[in-house]
């Protein structure tokens, strides 16, 4: 019995070490009796101190030697680096033999010599006995883009078809849905988010002979809200059954939904409108039970078309912003509306300042802890292709001309729909060129690099 034990306790031993050599590689084929395993690794060079800060990361599995957070972009390593590595079990190799990529080399090192990392290095280790070997890759990560771009695609040029009039589009689980006017009517398009070239059409023949104001359909509680230029109110559960909603009221605009604020009292989120009543303008809002609540007087200035709308979270209190638009006289605008209660709403711009040109059809929303304006339709009827960001919750506005632009063929338009995805691509649907056009079949996409970064 005690032989068995100590026959078993060998053969673990055995496998123990040969485990640590082979670590997965097919370059050991037999017992390894001694260790081959780099288990530590830094490089360092005086005139590029970053080097020595870098944590690398070491995959025994598949031979790799990488640093998992990157080295700036920009960052040139045009000097050779003292590497220092640590094996396994403190076993010093037989020797190591390493190809340096940058200058097609391939030699024994003798651990001392300093090597060029602009390229990848290849560290072939044998073991203490000089019998077997395994073979990791190591390289210096260095983004290979400015973090602080914007990389813009066209991702889709065939949206919706022709003679599409208005558009808006709303993410809904693995897909998305965009209501459209054409010449005939209504009707939604479905695409998952996975094939953005194919759509499935489904009229909407609740809603035909209808005028929607259909850039301010809204989503609140799982149902859609569209405001007519009647003042009805329509909703749908499922976006293709439509019927108007009872008992509310004359309602002008809606400028969108205001998550709930359970700080000061209110558990739900609430639909925020602009409401006529005995020829006065009312802000107004709708709670989840269909209830109305009317608040301050509406200024003559403030936006019922055309604006952009953004809600977001700020020190944990709800926000909701709308941008430029027409007021109720036609008027065109550059000003900035806040509300944390859908009732009364604040002017955060002055005319003493213009922050940018009047317009309307803007894009607005909110992307990396910014609020982003882009484009939009101004007095002349041009259409525009500017970025403003806002990081005071539109107060003011910094134009940004450098490093977040749009690309030299993106055709300036407003009236695009404008969504942020999973993985922070800012997605803008469509749009048009001039107030009276056809909606563009375009889908672009951007990305601020950094937000795309792995760790």
């Amino acid at each position: 019995m005690k032989k068995n034990r100590l026959y078993l306790w060998m053969m673990g031993c055995a496998v123990f070490l040969l485990s640590s050599c082979l670590g997965g590689s097919s370059e050991i084929d037999g017992e390894a009796l001694s260790n081959c395993q780099i288990i530590s690794f830094s490089i360092a060079n005086d005139s590029i101190p970053e080097l020595s800060t870098l944590k690398f990361t070491i995959d025994q599995v598949n031979g790799q030697i990488y640093n998992k957070d990157s080295m700036p972009y920009g960052t040139m390593i045009d000097r050779k680096a003292v590497c220092t590595l640590g094996y396994d079990l403190g076993l010093s190799p037989s020797a190591v033999e390493i190809y340096q990529e940058a200058t097609k080399d391939s030699t024994y090192w003798n651990g001392t010599d300093s090597l060029d990392f602009s390229n990848f290095v290849r560290f072939r280790v044998y073991s203490y006995n000089g019998k077997f070997y395994k073979t990791y890759t190591a390289k210096v990560n260095i983004h290979q883009q400015q973090p602080d771009s914007m990389t813009w695609t066209l991702y889709s040029d065939r949206l919706a078809g022709k003679n599409i009039r208005e558009q808006k589009v709303f993410a809904s689980g693995d897909s998305y849905w965009m209501f459209v006017k054409n010449t005939t009517g209504y009707e939604l398009h479905t695409s998952l988010k996975t094939d953005l070239h194919a759509w499935q059409v489904t009229a909407l023949n609740d809603l035909l002979n209808k005028e929607l104001l259909l850039s301010q359909m809204t989503e609140y509680g799982g149902t859609f809200y569209v405001p007519a230029t009647d003042g009805s109110l329509y909703y749908s559960p499922d976006g293709i059954r439509w019927e108007a909603l009872a008992d509310a009221p004359n309602i002008k605009a809606l400028p969108g939904v205001l998550e709930a604020d359970k700080l000061n009292g209110r558990p739900s989120a609430v639909l925020t409108a602009v409401i006529e009543e005995s020829d006065a303008r009312l802000f107004a809002r709708m709670d989840g039970n269909r209830q109305w609540e009317t608040g301050n007087a509406v200024p003559e200035t403030f936006p019922v078309a055309g604006f952009g709308s953004a809600s977001y979270l700020l020190m944990y209190y709800p926000h909701l912003t709308v941008v430029a638009g027409k007021d109720r006289n036609g008027r065109l605008s550059n000003v900035s509306w806040s509300t944390m209660d859908g009732l009364a709403w604040v002017r955060l711009t002055n005319d003493r300042q213009p922050p940018f040109e009047e317009r309307e059809g803007v894009m607005l929303t909110q992307y990396d802890d910014k609020l982003f304006l882009i484009g939009g339709i101004n007095a002349s009827d041009h259409a525009l292709k500017d970025i403003y960001r806002s990081e005071d919750r539109g107060i003011t506005w910094n134009l940004a001309d450098t490093l977040i632009v749009l690309p030299e063929d993106y055709r300036a338009r407003g009236y695009a729909s404008v969504l942020v995805d999973e993985e922070q691509f800012l997605l803008l649907f469509g749009g048009k060129e001039r107030d009276g056009a056809n909606m563009l079949e375009e889908l672009w996409r951007g990305r601020i690099n950094r937000l795309g970064f792995r760790e």
